[in-house]
């Protein structure tokens, strides 16, 4: 999704970050943060009610959302904690010394660091996909990109007929989205988080990057094994990432060998955007419009997913 403006200035968001812009003091025990993308923030609020007050987690924002006025407070940070978990980002990203790279040298000598990676799953969702490139914003009503309305948008068309996936469209995506992450996780040397996806079955997302709590708790477990710290991951009482829910088809689940009635709530054909439902078809034909006075976003769309696309049979 795209990066969103932020003020550095804005009061009600400093407030929110207390701990990280020196606002509240810090107790007197080990402290941590998680570093990285919407993810980190639920994976703190686990990783800090499973602690149990022996150790502190500190909010900060995501790594998307720092800005130059922040680096002070970061740096100030960094030699503080005993713990640091991070997710891959990418040396000087946007221009600033933020990435995992930059950030991991200011560490005392004795933090511990955990490698998580950025968690995308698809398998539920096999026509679901995120654009990333320069000059990218996302799409209006629901920020993802569906890439049977994006080769439609290629082929010139004003209006498309969401098929659902056939059972090897299915089967493909859930390979790719695999093979995807286990690559990941090896190039960065993180935990295997693609496994604790595989093994959610269908409760592992409710949209491509925003796992399920189920998912989050087992990978704040595993964090908390991997540095010696293993305890029970309590349940928040809410649903951490639950703001935009993507449609799954009960077709998908049947492709995948699970029963529909095991999904939460159902399998839905609609949108779920902060409790609404919004139809699919509603959105698809918002999308088109929106392609079709942003080109480049289109053409992005296609290189970046050029692979998927064709696994399901969507060629432009």
């Amino acid at each position: 999704m795209a990066e969103p403006v932020i003020d550095p200035n804005d009061h009600g968001r400093r407030l929110h970050y207390g701990d990280f812009y020196g606002l509240t003091e810090l107790p007197e025990r080990p402290l941590f943060a998680v570093h990285g993308n919407c993810q980190a923030e639920s994976l703190r609020v686990l990783l800090h009610g499973a602690l149990g007050g022996q150790w502190h987690g500190v909010r900060m924002p995501p790594v998307h959302e720092l800005c130059e006025q922040d680096l002070p407070h970061l740096q100030a940070l960094l030699p503080r904690l005993s713990l640091l978990v991070t997710q891959p980002v990418a040396a000087g990203y946007r221009g600033l010394p933020v990435g995992t790279e930059d950030v991991l040298p200011r560490l005392g000598a004795r933090a511990r660091v955990v490698r998580i990676p950025a968690m995308r799953w698809t398998a539920l969702m096999p026509t679901l996909a995120i654009v990333r490139a320069p000059g990218v914003t996302d799409p209006p009503v629901a920020p993802y990109h569906d890439l049977r309305v994006l080769t439609a948008a290629a082929r010139g068309e004003t209006s498309v007929e969401l098929t659902h996936p056939s059972r090897d469209a299915v089967l493909a995506a859930r390979e790719e989205s695999l093979a995807q992450l286990r690559v990941r996780q090896e190039a960065h040397r993180t935990l295997d988080v693609a496994s604790l996806l595989d093994a959610a079955g269908p409760n592992a997302v409710h949209v491509i990057n925003h796992p399920c709590n189920g998912v989050l708790r087992a990978v704040a477990g595993a964090i908390l094994d991997e540095v010696g710290l293993s305890a029970p991951v309590p349940d928040p009482g809410r649903v951490l990432l639950g703001g935009i829910r993507a449609p799954v088809y009960a077709s998908t689940l049947e492709a995948l060998g699970f029963d529909p009635a095991e999904l939460e709530g159902g399998p839905h054909d609609d949108w779920i955007i902060q409790g609404e439902h919004v139809p699919e078809q509603a959105v698809a034909q918002e999308h088109l419009r929106w392609y079709a006075r942003n080109p480049g976003v289109v053409q992005a769309g296609l290189r970046r997913h050029e692979r998927l696309i064709a696994r399901l049979g969507l060629g432009a």
